[in-house]
């Protein structure tokens, strides 16, 4: 989905949609066959960021148990 150098340049919120996306939405759909939850390390400060990714519609969420660090809804 990336190219290999895009960590250096983008966001913890875009290098962790970015993983989330490349774990459980395939092509070509870019969707999950079922609604995934799970628990990564957080790009942003090596905590626990709890996400989830919609089977429905593909969209995905993510919080990190950090206060402050990164959170996102697309």
């Amino acid at each position: 989905m990336t190219r290999p150098g895009f960590g250096v340049f983008s966001s913890a919120v875009a290098r962790a949609m970015s993983e989330v996306r490349g774990l459980h939405c395939p092509p070509p759909t870019f969707r999950p066959s079922q609604t995934a939850r799970g628990t990564i390390r957080c790009t942003g400060c090596g905590g626990n960021l709890n996400y989830t990714a919609s089977a429905i519609d593909g969209r995905t969420t993510g919080r990190c148990s950090t206060a402050g660090c990164v959170k996102w809804s697309d």
